[in-house]
């Protein structure tokens, strides 16, 4: 792939993956609304848990994708079309055992689940929740996943995106619609699985319609993809980092569905804004893995500067904004909801760190997997994982969600040293001081703008002055991170700004 083609697709995969995200974002704030004012916050507890727990069942895939990812790059760099078909062929194989299974695992979870669950609702709804959350990400990985491996090694995530965002809004509407006319509570969950298997069905016939190449029954190749255990290990501590805190809570005596629904509120807005990062912070990766495939680590250094140093900023624009603003959206998003107090600014804090922990280690967690070193991730996330359970498990019972989400924060900052440690110390040699360069002033003025801007902007009780205190806020961040970047790191975003300006004229990095 050209340079210009990669930058291209690498500008739709991010605005793609932004558009996804605001849509789905806002839309889900809505539904999320109308559901607990509808059928109440148990309802909506078990609704984000279901997600949640078809998140953990995915262990199974055990990363397979991205090692499938990896493999692609060389081969569709040099149009070695045969190689590309007994990489996808494998794929398939292992893709088809994995969704089996995946079904298996998830009736016997469902069934468990709503046995244990810490819930009025009925056994039978909860058991039907579930089982329809599982059904389609089964299905996806049995009849679709193949495909979307394709489409992410060609650097075309911009497709999926589209694809989920027509599906999404269909199933958004279809709730809102059904909730208006009070519609039965099951159907909630009916319209996500129909709209989940349409876009599984569209992504498949649009890969099959533009990718005459593909032949996925050519003979036996086993072993052709390497380095699926030690992705493995990845796979099950994101799972656990992400998915089990809101399982935890909806089985535990002391929470149940209806904390859950409380900790998914917080969660969902935190989410949406990790997204809409993700979605600029990941579009590069897939080409910066195929720039691994054609040079050395000391070349590939200035681009990746560069890119986390955008990161970073964006990092310090959206956190601190969130951080300022997320108290009075909360406020005002659940006024009239009486069955549980949503109001908790410790929540808020906890979940605005562990955003910017999390968030500043993505470039490095990208680079260390786009170059095929999966082992060092592997004894990266045991480290995380032996830490990440015990905390979990001791501070969860001492503490309930706050202990939880201090495990979770002690974790992100462990990936965070840890991830970010190898690749400037040892990917890139003796590259520490730029980062702490980069990251430092940033950090202690984010600080600094989210304590004085709490305190100038109260009052935030009606939509339109969040909505201008929200655009006013991030604007006076952008300046600040601007100022700071020209003060600490001028050379580089000096850099940054040149390669946004040829990237504007199509002039390719």
């Amino acid at each position: 792939m050209g340079i210009s083609n990669r930058n291209r697709n690498s500008v739709l995969n991010a605005l793609s993956a932004i558009a996804l995200t605001l849509l789905n974002g806002l839309l889900g704030i809505v539904v999320t609304k109308m559901i607990i004012h509808e059928y109440g916050s148990d309802f909506n507890g078990l609704n984000s848990t279901a997600n949640q727990l078809v998140n953990v069942l995915l262990i199974v895939e055990g990363g397979f994708t991205l090692a499938s990812n990896v493999a692609l790059f060389s081969p569709l760099t040099y149009c070695d079309y045969k190689k590309v078909n007994k990489l996808l062929s494998e794929t398939r194989r292992k893709f088809r055992k994995i969704g089996v299974l995946f079904l298996c695992m998830g009736i016997i979870a469902s069934l468990i689940f709503a046995l244990f669950a810490n819930s009025t609702l009925q056994f039978e709804l909860i058991f039907y929740v579930i089982i329809m959350a599982v059904i389609p990400a089964a299905f996806n990985l049995y009849y679709a996943t193949t495909y979307r491996v394709l489409l992410q090694a060609q650097q075309k995530e911009y497709i999926i995106n589209i694809f989920t965002l027509f599906t999404i809004s269909m199933g958004h509407i279809g709730n809102i619609g059904l909730i208006v006319i009070n519609g039965s509570i099951w159907l909630v969950r009916a319209i996500t699985l129909i709209t989940t298997l349409l876009n599984s069905i569209l992504i498949v016939w649009h890969v099959k319609k533009h990718n005459r190449f593909l032949e996925l029954d050519v003979g036996n190749n086993e072993e052709v993809i390497h380095g699926t255990g030690d992705v493995m290990v990845q796979k099950v501590t994101g799972v656990i980092y992400l998915s089990a805190p809101i399982v935890f809570l909806s089985l535990s005596p002391a929470g149940g569905t209806v904390l859950a629904s409380v900790y998914a509120v917080y969660n969902n807005v935190f989410n949406m804004i990790k997204s809409l990062l993700r979605g600029v912070i990941d579009a590069p990766r897939l080409g910066i893995g195929q720039m691994l495939s054609e040079t050395d680590h000391e070349r590939i250094w200035n681009v990746f500067a560069e890119y986390e140093y955008i990161v970073l900023g964006f990092t310090f624009v959206i956190c601190s904004t969130t951080y300022v603003l997320i108290m009075p959206f909360v406020s005002m998003y659940t006024s009239g909801m009486s069955d549980v107090n949503y109001y908790d600014k410790t929540i808020a804090l906890l979940m605005s760190l562990i955003s910017v922990f999390e968030i500043i280690h993505i470039p490095s967690g990208h680079l260390i997997n786009m170059s095929g070193e999966f082992r060092t991730s592997k004894y990266i996330q045991i480290i995380s994982l032996t830490v990440l359970v015990p905390c979990m498990l001791i501070l969860g019972r001492l503490w309930g969600v706050y202990g939880l989400l201090y495990a979770v924060l002690i974790v992100a900052i462990l990936l965070a040293i840890l991830e970010i440690g190898f690749i400037h110390m040892y990917f890139f040699k003796n590259k520490v001081i730029e980062f702490v360069k980069m990251l430092l002033p940033l950090l202690l003025a984010g600080i600094g703008i989210c304590y004085h801007e709490k305190k100038v902007f109260t009052n935030i009780e009606s939509i339109k002055i969040f909505i201008l205190y929200g655009m006013l806020i991030t604007l006076i961040n952008t300046i600040a991170a601007v100022i700071i970047g020209m003060v600490f790191n001028k050379k580089l975003i000096f850099k940054v700004y040149q390669r946004v300006l040829r990237l504007i004229r199509h002039k390719g990095v």
